[in-house]
């Protein structure tokens, strides 16, 4: 017996085309997820700036730097100029000295040449009310005075006092004579000394007046007291 052949027919299953709209639908969702997915994480994302705002500090302005003036330099002086300073210095000083020793010397000389004119005028008037004789000496010369007369060698006394007092050294012709004439005090100080007669010989004659002023005071005689008035001759050669 021959097989009956029926014509194939699909079989249709229950809820096929829900199925396939089902599955249409998430392949559509799921593009849709793919797509803005790989989108979102290719977009580069917007920077966010920000700025920092803060309040500036006030720089205080430098002050100018006032520079001090400079103190004048001052050079040491030479050492050789400092001793000419000192020199000149005691030069003065010396010289101030020497000036005030002299009119300190002046003033005594003043005050004693007073006081020996005062002895003077009082022995010459004694001499005038009360004369004595005067004594004769040797050739040195004679003396008188108020005292009483002159001892015999007191004027040769006063020449050897005077003598080493000299100070000359020219060469003179012959031996010429120089006449002093000395007036004493009491005390045998000096009060005057001129030349009575000249040797001739100026040189002579002021070194003899010199040593006469260089021998003050003189001698007192013998009695203690000085005549008022002696007369000596001088010669170089003695």
């Amino acid at each position: 017996m021959k097989p009956i052949a029926y014509p194939y027919q699909l079989v249709q299953e229950r809820g096929t085309l829900k199925c396939f709209l089902l599955a249409l639908f998430m392949h559509l969702l799921l593009g849709i997820l793919l797509y803005y997915g790989v989108h979102w994480q290719s977009r580069t994302p917007a920077g966010v700036e920000a700025e920092l705002w803060d309040s500036v500090p006030d720089i205080a302005q430098p002050q100018p730097v006032v520079q001090p003036n400079p103190e004048p330099v001052v050079k040491p002086e030479p050492e050789e100029n400092a001793d000419i300073a000192l020199q000149a210095q005691k030069r003065r000083q010396a010289a101030a000295a020497a000036e005030a020793r002299q009119a300190e010397q002046r003033e005594r000389q003043a005050a004693l040449k007073q006081q020996r004119q005062s002895e003077l005028a009082r022995l010459q008037a004694m001499a005038n009310s009360a004369p004595t004789t005067g004594g004769v000496g040797n050739r040195a010369g004679t003396g008188a005075g108020a005292g009483g007369a002159a001892s015999p060698g007191y004027a040769d006394r006063v020449r050897r006092r005077v003598k080493p007092n000299i100070i000359f050294t020219e060469e003179v012709a012959g031996n010429p004579a120089a006449v002093v004439t000395v007036q004493l005090a009491p005390d045998g100080s000096l009060l005057s000394a001129r030349l009575t007669k000249s040797s001739g010989n100026a040189g002579w004659d002021n070194a003899v007046l010199r040593a006469v002023e260089r021998s003050d005071p003189l001698p007192r005689d013998e009695n203690g007291l000085a005549p008022a008035k002696v007369i000596i001759t001088f010669m170089p050669r003695e």
